[in-house]
């Protein structure tokens, strides 16, 4: 679809500077627990303007790419730029817009997969959950996307990106007489081939049936290992807003004037990098068309920069860094791509064989609750491992971690492990804390 005309529109109608993403996504879904439930199958676009006349700019968003639909999200948008307040910050449209190469974001066959196909693959999980006597499936999805997107200006520049995914996720419930426990967990990927549905339904069983005797544990000092996942989910809510520079100029992160700081562990190197093959948060641009690139966020510790897009990067006369995220209402903000903590030296076996008294928390809820904007961590574990003398002796549930994420993560890591897990567009070896107070629940 020949999208310049977009351009010719919002000049037309008297914007003097402005750009546009347009996007269009096939999904392919389907619920199920023990059964399949439903199948459903969207399609459409989304155009996302923004348009200024001046340092007046306005927003608009719309899902009818018609020729008169186009004309009127164009007209509305220069309309509201015209009335709105001028914006002392505004100095332009993004240039420059281009691409990065990165491997591994589009699956043909994933783009391609049928509603046969999508329910064979329900039904190896359900069998894998099955698989465990006792255990019954009671919730799952699975979702398959298809995303292309335009991103142009009007200075004539144009670009393209598309990219597929999938994510499945199963919920297990294992019952004996007068006890049940449930395990939730998910696999998500860019291509088909990494999606295992019946090793991850085999597993969900398995972890069901085992937290079968999970019990509280008494309040106090423990070692504190927190699984690849759980950490990764962790830094996601904690550091995400936190290191974007749109929070950081409103005045809404603890790391607000902190460049060049000791902040964390010298153990600790975060990046954001969205050239990795493969990976959920990877691009070849960002939703403003400007190339992802590798941003080390803290280096050994260290704060070393924020994320920008054009609109934050103007503001301090710096370059955005290729991490645009366009809202619903059309303005955008900086968020990582991949938000990644570099891997360390040990194995999770070396960490519970090297704990005296700890707790390994395989699963936990309540993130959400955190507050990045103070710093302040809470989470509850619903699945983990009690360890004593380096082994593990029993699964605990109801011990609730919280104190200040900073803290923590400056003067409590004492390991990190050698491979990367995934949740969604984080990525975290498992991490070892020494003497964390767990409150129990």
């Amino acid at each position: 679809m020949e999208f310049t005309r977009i351009a010719d529109s919002l000049i037309r109608f008297g914007a003097e500077d402005g750009d546009y993403m347009v996007t269009r996504g096939d999904d392919l879904i389907v619920d199920f627990a023990d059964k399949v439930k439903a199948i459903r199958f969207t399609s459409g676009y989304r155009i996302y303007i923004r348009a200024s006349v001046g340092k007046r700019v306005g927003f608009y968003t719309s899902s009818d790419l018609s020729r008169e639909g186009v004309e009127e999200v164009a007209k509305t948008a220069v309309e509201i730029a015209k009335v709105s307040p001028e914006d002392p910050y505004w100095v332009g449209a993004p240039r420059g817009l281009g691409l990065t190469d990165v491997e591994g974001i589009y699956d043909s066959r994933l783009a391609e997969l049928t509603p046969d196909e999508a329910i064979d693959m329900v039904m190896s999980a359900i069998e894998g959950v099955s698989s465990r006597p006792g255990v019954r499936p009671v919730r799952g999805s699975l979702r398959v996307g298809v995303r292309e997107y335009t991103i142009g200006n009007l200075n004539g520049e144009e670009v393209s990106r598309r990219g597929t995914s999938i994510f499945i996720y199963i919920s297990g419930r294992a019952e004996e007489p007068g006890r049940s426990a449930v395990y939730t967990d998910f696999q998500n990927s860019r291509s088909l081939n990494r999606v295992k549905p019946y090793e991850l339904g085999r597993e969900v069983g398995l972890k069901a049936c085992e937290f079968l005797d999970a019990k509280t544990i008494s309040t106090g000092s423990y070692d504190l290992i927190l699984d690849g996942r759980v950490a990764a989910s962790i830094f996601s809510v904690m550091l995400s807003q936190a290191v974007s520079a749109d929070a950081v100029q409103k005045g809404r992160s603890p790391l607000a004037g902190k460049i060049g700081c000791k902040l964390l562990s010298e153990d600790v190197t975060f990046v954001d990098d969205g050239t990795v093959p493969g990976y959920v948060g990877s691009r070849p641009c960002d939703d403003e068309g400007i190339p992802v690139r590798r941003n080390v966020l803290f280096d050994r510790g260290v704060l070393e920069t924020y994320l920008y897009d054009t609109y934050t990067a103007n503001k301090e006369n710096r370059r955005s860094t290729g991490n645009a995220y366009r809202s619903t209402g059309g303005s955008t903000a900086p968020l990582p791509n991949n938000l990644i903590l570099n891997p360390g030296d040990y194995t999770l076996e070396e960490m519970i064989r090297d704990t005296s008294k700890g707790v390994y928390a395989l699963k936990t809820i309540g993130g959400w609750l955190s507050n990045p904007v103070s710093g302040f961590l809470n989470a509850t574990v619903t699945h983990g491992y009690l360890i004593s003398n380096g082994s593990i002796v029993g699964r605990v549930k109801g011990a609730v971690i919280s104190g200040d994420f900073y803290q923590l993560m400056n003067v409590k890591v004492v390991g990190l492990s050698k491979e990367l897990h995934e949740s969604m567009n984080s990525y975290s070896p498992h991490v070892k804390f020494e003497k964390v107070q767990l409150s129990s629940k």
